[in-house]
Parts: structure tokens; sequence; C-alpha cells
């Protein structure tokens, strides 16, 4: 018995007893977590925002959920299976059926580490097997990679590495566009690089175009300085035009000055120059001015001589903000236009996350995407990510609505009178004919009207550190998903580059 002999009566049927002291401890839990929620907000980094993550988890029982082996999102008992096989073969020394068994569990179970809800069990990830799985994984194609087998030679090794690679595919990392709400995207490459988890590949769309040149055409050790202090990163880029000249010339911004700042923050590259000088593959999406066009994604197979500053100057025309753009690249050392007489404006309007070009050019399937663009954040967010049969009915009203304005608009493109009304009709068609978020990596800039006051104007070193900031705390959350997801991918491109010096070596 309960030696106070106070006991609190709870809902539910006389015998639901308590002691108070109990039902009080109960009660605080909300509000614990609450608190932890708050300094997590407040993090200065993201070692501190993960102390606070893992508390949160051990209030809200999180950390023992993830002991679990997930129920009916992992096939567990195959997955424990294929760890112990491979366990037992690393072991006994067997490297020919490692290298079979451990191929054959990767193809077999991949698929099962891709669904986002693993993800929402826990702050700090997902159920423990997963890790289990990938560690061992890793370990076995480490022993193959560094073990001397008869009759494998190292060429034969990286053969095999590139073949399973493939298979698997890689990550890239989209940045959309958003005008001056695109700055959130510095947050966004500041979190994933400072983990090592900023993706090789980077495709960027107008303000998405501008960040990821940026960070493309500058090696490891220049970002790491440019980070350290963000003051020095300049932020002038944008003024409007007098009003006279917004009448002459029908556009608002001053494009020449944009043009200037981009040669400041920008090195005078290439996109083949840049892969070289960063080992990072840029991408930058450009809409054509002429409708019957095609859009196009500039990287170092499509465009290699495309100067890059020209092509992010082409990704942020935004219409009616900054005139059209002739793209120019530079053959045996002098600069001519690229496709003379094509001009080009702002990426978002027909390429904001160019998922199929990617997959098709360099075998992307791990997208971490990006959204800062000022048309759609309002929607996405709106949708929201909670699970329920209620909030499930409201997406899937929501992308019906979509789905019939696109079908509407697509109408009166066809059929809308020629000239300037055929040619609105058509952009807006392409804004809305896309897919503006990825599948589950996904880090969206949160819904703040604030903000929308100065999307064309440029920021004070406050306002940088805000977007920065914003960037950073929608980022930390999703890393425990990004660092599985890319993790093979990532050790792939690591044996690789181990066997070709290794290689190299010997030659």
């Amino acid at each position: 018995m309960y030696l106070s002999g106070e006991w609190r009566i709870l809902p539910g049927t006389p015998d639901n007893r308590v002691p108070t002291h109990m039902a009080r401890k109960k009660s605080s839990i909300p509000s614990r977590l609450s608190k932890v929620e708050r300094a997590m907000a407040r993090a200065p980094s993201y070692s501190h925002w993960m102390e606070l993550a893992a508390e949160h988890d051990r209030i809200s029982g999180a950390e023992e959920r993830r002991a679990d082996d997930g129920g009916a999102l992992l096939h567990s008992q195959a997955i424990r299976r294929s760890i112990a096989v491979l366990r037992d073969l690393r072991s006994s020394g067997d490297l020919r059926e490692l290298a079979e068994r451990a191929a054959e569990a990767l193809f077999r179970h991949q698929g099962e580490f891709t669904h986002a809800e693993l993800y929402q069990v826990a702050k700090c990830g997902s159920y423990h097997v997963v890790g289990e799985f990938l560690d061992e994984i890793e370990s076995c194609v480490r022993l193959l990679v560094d073990s001397e087998m008869e009759g494998v030679t190292d060429e034969l090794k990286l053969e095999q590495i590139k073949r399973v690679g493939r298979v698997y595919g890689r990550p890239a990392l989209l940045l959309s566009g958003g005008a001056l709400l695109g700055l959130y995207h510095f947050g966004v490459v500041k979190a994933l690089f400072e983990q090592d988890l900023l993706p090789r590949t980077i495709s960027g769309s107008s303000m998405g175009a501008l960040l990821a040149a940026w960070t493309c055409c500058h090696t490891d050790d220049e970002l790491h300085e440019l980070f350290a202090d963000t003051s020095l990163i300049d932020r002038q880029a944008l003024e409007m035009l007098p009003m006279r000249e917004v009448l002459r010339q029908r556009t608002v911004m001053d494009q020449p000055k944009l043009l200037a700042f981009l040669g400041r923050i920008i090195p005078d590259l290439t996109f083949s120059e840049s892969r070289r000088r960063s080992n990072r593959i840029l991408n930058v999406t450009v809409s054509p001015v002429r409708t019957l066009q095609t859009p196009r994604l500039l990287n170092h197979v499509s465009a290699p001589r495309v100067l890059v500053h020209t092509a992010v100057l082409a990704s942020c025309a935004v219409p009616l903000v900054f005139k059209p753009v002739q793209l120019m690249a530079r053959r045996e050392g002098t600069v001519v236009p690229w496709m003379e007489n094509e001009l080009w404006v702002d990426g978002s309007v027909r390429g904001d996350l160019p998922f199929a070009p990617l997959t098709q050019m360099f075998n992307i399937n791990h997208y971490i995407t990006s959204q800062a663009n000022p048309h759609v954040v309002p929607f996405l967010s709106a949708q929201g990510s909670s699970g329920g049969v209620v909030p499930e009915l409201a997406r899937a009203g929501k992308n019906l609505t979509l789905r019939s304005a696109t079908e509407l608009l697509d109408l009166a493109r066809r059929h809308a009178p020629g000239g300037a009304m055929r040619d609105v009709m058509w952009t807006a068609h392409a804004v809305a004919d896309q897919s503006y978020a990825g599948a589950d990596m996904h880090i969206q800039l949160p819904f703040i009207p604030a903000l929308y006051t100065k999307v064309l104007s440029n920021p004070t070193y406050k306002e940088f550190k805000e977007y920065v900031r914003l960037g950073e705390l929608a980022t930390w959350p999703r890393l425990p998903m990004i660092r599985d997801r890319t993790r093979l991918s990532r050790l792939f491109g690591t044996c690789i580059g181990h066997l070709q010096a290794r290689i190299a070596a010997r030659r």
C-alpha cells in the first residue's frame, strides 16, 4: 500500500489509481519535452542540437523504441539473418563468398531503408537495426577492398565496386529558386558541409544556382575559411533601377550590378574548369525565352565551355525583374556566345528541381532537396507532414486542386491567342507543372510572411545570419536520414578513389 495514503483517481476504471507524485511526474513529460524543444531551437551548433535531441528521445521514450525492429516498416528478421551471415563470413575469411553475399544483402534490403517513416521514430535517428546493417555492409566492403585475394586484382575490384555503385545510385543536392529567400540554402550547404555530408553533385535554379555555383567553384579549404567568418561574404548584389530606366528597359533591377557581384564571388571558370577545381559537379538550370525551345541543365557534360557566371546570371533572370541573358562560352581562350541567338531566363520557370535530367546524366537516385521558392513554400507548408487520415485527405485534396489547375493552364496555353497572353499562359503552366519537393530528404524554409517584404533587396549582415540560421535549423533534423541514405554511396566513392590511387601508384 502507498504509505502516505494519498491517491489520485485517474479517468477510467475505479482501479486505475496511481500515487499523486507519479501522476505529477507523468503529466510533466509534455512540459519537459517542450522545454527541450525550445532549447533545440536555440542550439548554437549541431553537436549541441544532438545532445538535446538525445535528451528529447530519452524523455519521450523514443530511444527505447529505436531498439525495436521497425514493425511493419522493416523485414527485421531477414535483415538480422543477413547481418549474421556476413559477420560469420568475415570471421571465417571466405572473401569470395563474402563478396557475393554482401552484394546480395545490399540489393535485397536497400529498398527497405528508403522509407521516411523510419526517421520519425526518434530525433536522433532510425531503428538500431538500420545502423547495424549499414555498419556490417561497410565493414565487408572495406575488408574486400583492403584484402588480397588470389586472382583478384585491384582493377577487378574497381570494376566490381563501380558496378555495385551504379546499381545503388548517387546522391545530389538540389537548391530551388527563391530570390532573397534562397539565402536560406547557404545554411543548408553549411550544415551538410560541416558534417561531411555535402554531395559532390549540386544543382541550383535562380538563387539556388548562385549558391550552387559559389559552392562548386571553391575548394574545401576555401569553404572552411568562408564558413568560419561569414561577415567576409559579399552581399551587395541587387539594386533597383531608376523609374525612367524601368520604363525604358521594362525590367526592375540593375542587371550589370548583379553581373559585377557574380564576378566578385564566383571565379572566372567554365563548368569543366569548376569541376576540376573543386571536384564537385555543378548543375545550373536555365529556361528558354522561346516557348518551343526546351529547358537546359548546364554542367560539365552538357555545356563544358559555358562560363559559370553567365549561366548563373541567366538562371537568376526572373522575367520582368531582369532581362533575358545570352550564355557565353570560352573556346580556345576566346569568349563567344553559346547557342547564338538563343536567350535564357530564370531556371525555376521550367526546371526548379531537375530530377529526371540528373538521373539520366549522373545516375542520381538519392535526392536532398532544399526549397525556398516564395510561391511554393506556403503551399508545401500548408500540406504539412503529419500522419493520420484527415491530414492525408487534406494533402490529397490539395494535390487534386493543383493537378486540376495545371490541366486548365495547359488548355489555356494551347488555345490562347498569340502574343503576350500566350507567352504568359506558357510560363504559368511551366511553373505549375513541376515537382517542387523531394520524396523524403526534403529541407524547407518555414513560411514566415515577414520575409516576403524583402525578397528583392540586399540583406543586412544580421538578416543574412538569420537566413543561415533558418537553413541550419531546418537541416539538422534531417541529418540522421541523410547520413544513412548516402552512407554507402560515400563509401563506394571513397573505395573507388583508394583503388584508383593504388593502381596509379603501380604504373
